[in-house]
């Protein structure tokens, strides 16, 4: 199979399972069989209906977002060759940017990613290919990259997903003998990140952002709201992504172990409440 119409076949499958969509649907299917199987239509269009609103809520989607974090140990950045940066998506059709640049999610991993190398001088990689149409991620990345003064060394800009941007970037390192990288995006995406870099022959350092702190609850925590269901969304998504990766085999080279761990831990870069 060609591997853009698998990759359509992919975001397909992922919009159909994911919220709104799969839980409208099943709302929908339930309305449909009430006038037959009233039982069992009520049951599914209810299911839908209170599925749906409990994902609105802000109390379930900061849990659901806390947890995917990755949750291994400290690692040190010692040794490190690279920071590589993660694409997040781009916005278009833009009239101050000359019709495109990086999403706010994609800036939030850019900044992260300028501020380590800032603090560590350390070469940049950004990963971001074309998912539909329009400029690479990686060349936006990289202009983007410049406003925060970090000049970008390496712009991986094949890419379509998380499995892409290990595989790519590994290989464009191998040619700087750069195994060990700090790898930074979302701490919602550092847990998929960090396999799919280790499968792809690297041995990465997380280093992530925007990482939320549990809070205590408050009555607008159970207040529906269209930012809670995005962010649940998201946390479903690499709930999802994480399930395709372990059904996914294993390469057949095996990755590099990681070094025994000194005092120079990498702190988190950005802490919200």
């Amino acid at each position: 199979m060609p591997s853009s119409l698998l990759f359509l076949l992919k975001k397909t499958v992922s919009v159909l399972l994911l919220p709104p969509t799969s839980l409208l649907l099943l709302a929908v299917l339930g309305l449909l069989l009430m006038r037959r199987h009233r039982r069992i239509g009520m049951t599914l269009a209810a299911t839908g209906v209170l599925t749906l609103y409990a994902l609105c809520l802000p109390a379930l989607a900061g849990w659901l977002e806390r947890s995917t974090y990755y949750t291994g140990a400290a690692q040190p950045l010692a040794g490190a060759g690279a920071i590589v940066v993660l694409g997040a998506g781009t916005a278009d059709n833009l009239v101050d940017y000359d019709g495109q640049t990086v999403n706010g999610w994609a800036l939030e991993r850019v900044r992260a990613g300028a501020r380590l190398a800032k603090r560590t001088g350390l070469p940049v990689l950004v990963s971001g290919g074309v998912v539909w149409d329009g400029r690479p991620e990686g060349d936006l990345m990289r202009e983007a990259m410049s406003d925060f003064g970090v000049d970008v060394r390496w712009v991986e800009s094949a890419s379509r997903d998380t499995a892409d941007n290990a595989r790519m970037s590994a290989a464009l390192l191998s040619d700087a003998g750069v195994t060990r990288v700090a790898l930074v995006t979302h701490a919602m995406h550092m847990r998929r990140s960090m396999e799919e870099f280790r499968r792809a022959g690297l041995d990465p350092v997380a280093a992530p952002t925007m990482i939320r702190r549990p809070g205590t609850w408050e009555f607008s925590d159970f207040i529906p709201s269209s930012r809670a269901l995005q962010q649940s969304g998201w946390a479903l998504h690499e709930w999802l992504g994480w399930l395709a990766l372990k059904l996914r085999p294993l390469p057949l080279t095996p990755s590099p172990e990681s070094p025994a761990p000194d005092q120079s831990l990498v702190p988190p870069l950005t802490s919200i409440t």
